[in-house]
């Protein structure tokens, strides 16, 4: 755990909900970042509980309720499967505590609405982990979007090929399940890459998606595919799986009348090509981060960072609750699409 965070910022406390794989990687980040506590935790699965609560030298709540409740608790992580996500981020709202919900915001836009509403109704901040957005490589390109580098974006390709054997179902059975992840790989890995397309190209205009289903006995798709015209007049296609053998990298490709770059997962802007030769965009300095903190837990820890300086500071976050919404909306708008056509 941090220290604290002086005496015009104290430290704020945090539950974590949910103590799986995601769960693990927030506590790994909360006890790197300064001006944060881990206070508690809770699962429901309690030898993972007691390992969790062990690790990150937390106390292991009996209940939801009892972590939230906490009077140490200023914030509650919510990393517990996505069916959950709403419903306790409303109870972190009922308690009157900040709120940082892992994606998705909930695996419905109404149930969505209501948290932002109720957070809104508590007084209480309300943002979701969309840790994509915290890339340098994404940062740059949104740069470089605001500052017209690129021109017109007049298309954008999106690749997210996976590889995810049966241990991966076998341990989380919920990402197999629509009514408690809120489909497949559109909803669970394409989702990332949607916030990233809204973020840089704004409101989607109409849509139209189909899905597939490989692996014998999976419920929902593992493999998707989707078109997107956006309000900007912008097209953008993206193709997502969970059967590519071996697994690739994702990415992102931008194309404007006035240049191209394409962003890969783990490699950075892997490509920048501007008509007049400018560089891509130089990130404002920030703080160093901590160099015990794994490379791939970087841009998670960005997030978090910006969550913590928002509630000191009064302002929003950079995802808002609002943001959020708007990518499950548009999950809803390509399944609809996919099964009506």
């Amino acid at each position: 755990m941090t220290g604290p965070a002086g005496p015009s910022f104290p430290s704020v406390g945090f539950a974590i909900l949910g103590c799986g794989l995601m769960g693990a990687r927030h506590g790994e980040v909360l006890r790197h970042l300064d001006g944060a506590v881990l206070r508690c935790a809770y699962d429901t699965d309690v030898e993972r509980l007691a390992a969790f609560a062990g690790r990150f030298g937390c106390r292991a709540a009996g209940t939801a309720e009892d972590a939230v409740g906490d009077p140490s608790v200023g914030a509650v992580l919510v990393a517990a499967p996505s069916f959950l996500h709403g419903p306790m981020a409303l109870l972190a709202a009922r308690e009157k505590k900040h709120v940082l919900i892992e994606k998705p915001i909930a695996t419905d836009s109404a149930s969505g609405q209501e948290v932002i509403d109720r957070c809104a109704g508590a007084g209480v901040l309300a943002s979701v982990v969309a840790q994509k957005r915290f890339d340098a490589g994404a940062r740059q390109i949104k740069a470089a979007i605001e500052e017209g580098l690129l021109g017109r974006i007049f298309l954008a390709e999106v690749s997210i090929n996976y590889y995810r054997d049966e241990n991966y179902f076998k341990e989380a059975p919920w990402r197999a399940s629509r009514a408690e992840s809120g489909g497949g790989v559109l909803m669970n890995q394409g989702i990332h890459y949607a916030d990233l397309l809204l973020w840089f190209l704004g409101p989607a205009a109409e849509v139209r998606g189909a899905l597939s289903t490989v692996r014998p006995g999976y419920q929902e798709e593992d493999v998707a595919a989707a078109l997107v015209e956006f309000e900007s007049g912008a097209i953008a296609t993206l193709t997502a799986t969970t059967m590519a053998y071996p697994g690739f990298p994702e990415s992102i490709t931008l194309y404007g009348s006035e240049g191209s770059c394409t962003l890969v997962e783990g490699r950075g802007l892997l490509r920048w090509d501007q008509r007049q030769g400018a560089p891509p965009p130089e990130l404002p300095p920030e703080p160093a981060l901590p160099e015990a903190l794994p490379a791939k837990l970087h841009s998670m820890f960005r997030n978090h960072r910006d969550f913590l300086a928002a509630l000191r500071e009064g302002r929003d976050p950079l995802v808002t609750p609002q943001e959020a919404l708007a990518v499950v909306s548009l999950m809803e708008r390509l399944y609809a699409s996919a099964r009506t056509a």
